[in-house]
């Protein structure tokens, strides 16, 4: 990988990552038209990294407040919600990375482009007023269970978490908050999984100036794709990255 493609990377997984459009599924695209072979593992580790980071450093004051003011039920609900995506997204890891990793097909990406692209269309139409404290136990469960649906590359982690905390009655400023607190375990918790499991991988001739290049460009692009979503969510205009993802899965379909 050079310089070049790790800006390219960095920029696409950090705008991304947030938006509603899978940033999985943008990276699968890209590495196999850049033809990136050599320390995959590692570059998505620290690409998500940066994305990480950028969460946190948005939300740094709200991270401040919670741990400050004990807010043990917002704490509790996101424990449980990464709780389940960690268990059930290590029963399926190695399904979702034989089907939409390693197969040469891009079908199965378009497929879960077009789920999205569906999901989407319904998000304007739910309505909620709630609180996060008043979330269910069973709601975290659920919106847990709807990341680990997002494991599969061409499926929005934001965006289906997004819309399943909307759908337990959560107001939308609360639910774009949850999303995102939930995405800060999430992603250091699959960064340190496939530090581990691909430990052999990341040891193999190591070029750093376009991973810390990537780190970087990641992390400011990810800051500006939570703006941006954020932006959206008040306009209600989501419906936009429904048309993207069916134009984007339709060319895949046809190459």
């Amino acid at each position: 990988m050079n310089i070049f493609q790790s800006i390219i990377l960095g920029i696409i997984q950090g705008i991304t990552e947030f938006l509603p459009i899978s940033s999985s599924g943008h990276l699968v695209i890209l590495e196999r038209f850049f033809k990136i072979s050599e320390n995959i593992v590692l570059l998505n580790l620290v690409l998500h990294l940066g994305t990480a980071l950028a969460v946190i450093s948005f939300f740094w004051k709200d991270l401040i407040k919670i741990w400050k003011e004990k807010d043990w039920i917002l704490i509790k609900n996101l424990f449980v919600a990464f709780i389940v995506t960690s268990i059930f997204g290590f029963l399926i890891k190695n399904i979702i990375e034989k089907i939409f990793i390693n197969n040469l097909s891009l079908i199965p990406l378009a497929l879960g482009f077009i789920f999205t692209a569906i999901i989407l269309l319904f998000v304007n139409k739910l309505k909620g007023n709630k609180e996060l404290k008043d979330l269910r136990i069973f709601d975290t469960i659920k919106i847990g269970l709807a990341q680990v649906i997002a494991l599969a590359p061409g499926i929005s982690r934001s965006g289906i978490t997004y819309i399943t905390t909307l759908k337990s009655g959560i107001k939308k400023e609360d639910a774009f908050k949850f999303s995102f607190l939930l995405s800060i375990p999430t992603i250091l918790g699959a960064t340190f999984v496939e530090s581990i499991t691909g430990f052999k991988d990341i040891l193999v001739n190591i070029n750093l100036i376009p991973l810390v290049i990537g780190l970087i460009i990641s992390f400011i692009f990810g800051i500006l794709g939570i703006y941006i979503f954020k932006y959206i969510i008040k306009t209600s205009k989501m419906w936009v990255f429904s048309i993207y993802l069916i134009c984007l899965a339709t060319i895949l379909l046809i190459v």
